[in-house]
């Protein structure tokens, strides 16, 4: 008789609506579902440049799933997909590398997570996100801080694409045709900012630095750059000035033209990246679509880390469709700038 309950357990338990489930592993960004529910893809949520930031307590903590921070610090540097920061300064920890993904399901909750890991001088530093499915959360993914214990952080990322087939369509991209012009990779049109180049006054903004208590003034143009006369930033696509100093300081942001694929960031806006400035820096340009914006709007965020800028262009330019190249208008604009200002 006892044989027989054993037996009648054991096939209860393996029957495959009780087995346990689980997420095989595909690479750091994606895994397969075993009931066959699909797969859970994180690519698109990937954000090495700007990352998912909580300030807690004593610390900031970054976090980009799929690839590895970009312009991290300390120990940040190596490879981290986690990093916890001290508000007040300092080197910062590496709470796991990029390539120590790993999916697992929590047996009791069927909980999908991903933990990541860090050993260094025989201490092991372990993060897990809990990826918590919610298909109304297609605009933006939300980071949360959840506990924390020595050495172990944990985090909880809401989004559609924790759904098993929330995100399997490729990202939208758009392909650079010149240093102003790209093509929409889902079929949308054409995003041309030629209308708006004018190396002779750029776009302007400022943006005010706390702990230094001055302001910053940005310049950008896009499609053929411009130049200072007798400064560093000849030739660039933006430049930051240190106005206040004296004399005043320039630094070249990077070159005349961005990367030879923008990407589109959560909210669907396609992202101009720039590199080769001074000392390594770089910035991106967010464009955002506003058919009803005929006057370009520029605004900046200013250094959001180590040499890494973040500035925005809202205008009806930056809707695929809306522009095409004029050159009549682009020289009438270089005449009248040219009238106000004589030699």
């Amino acid at each position: 008789m006892k044989r027989l309950v054993v037996s009648l357990l054991l096939v209860w338990v393996l029957k495959p609506g009780h087995a346990q489930l689980g997420c095989e592993q595909v690479d750091g960004c994606s895994c397969e579902m075993s009931d066959g529910s699909g797969r859970i893809q994180l690519r698109s949520l990937a954000r090495p440049d700007d990352p998912y930031r909580i300030d807690h307590s004593i610390f900031t903590f970054l976090y980009t799933p799929c690839e590895a921070l970009h312009n991290a610090s300390g120990e940040c540097k190596d490879e981290t997909s986690v990093c916890q920061l001290f508000k007040e300064g300092g080197l910062g920890y590496n709470y796991g590398t990029a390539d120590s993904a790993k999916f697992s399901v929590d047996p009791d909750t069927s909980q999908v997570r991903i933990s990541y890991s860090r050993v260094d001088n025989n201490i092991t530093r372990v993060s897990n996100v809990n990826l918590v499915c919610d298909p109304g959360q297609r605009e933006k993914a939300l980071f949360d801080f959840e506990w924390a214990d020595p050495l172990l952080l944990n985090f909880k990322l809401t989004s559609v694409c924790a759904c098993p087939g929330g995100c399997l369509t490729p990202p939208v991209t758009c392909s650079m045709k010149d240093s102003c012009t790209c093509d929409m990779s889902d079929g949308t049109g054409e995003i041309n900012l030629h209308p708006l180049d004018n190396p002779w006054a750029p776009f302007r903004a400022s943006h005010l630095v706390p702990d230094v208590g001055r302001n910053f003034t940005y310049f950008y143009n896009p499609c053929s750059g411009f130049t200072f006369a007798h400064t560093p930033c000849t030739n660039v696509s933006s430049c930051q000035v240190d106005t206040e100093a004296t004399p005043q300081i320039f630094y070249p942001l990077g070159h005349v033209a961005p990367a030879s694929e923008a990407v589109t960031d959560e909210e669907g806006n396609v992202v101009l990246k720039y590199t080769g400035g001074d000392d390594g820096r770089q910035f991106d340009v967010t464009l955002i679509c506003d058919a009803a914006q005929h006057v370009p709007e520029f605004t900046t965020m200013g250094e959001v880390t180590r040499h890494y800028y973040k500035m925005t262009l809202k205008t009806r330019c930056a809707c695929p469709g809306l522009c095409n190249d004029d050159p009549v208008a682009r020289k009438e604009r270089y005449l009248k700038w040219r009238a106000s200002h004589p030699d």
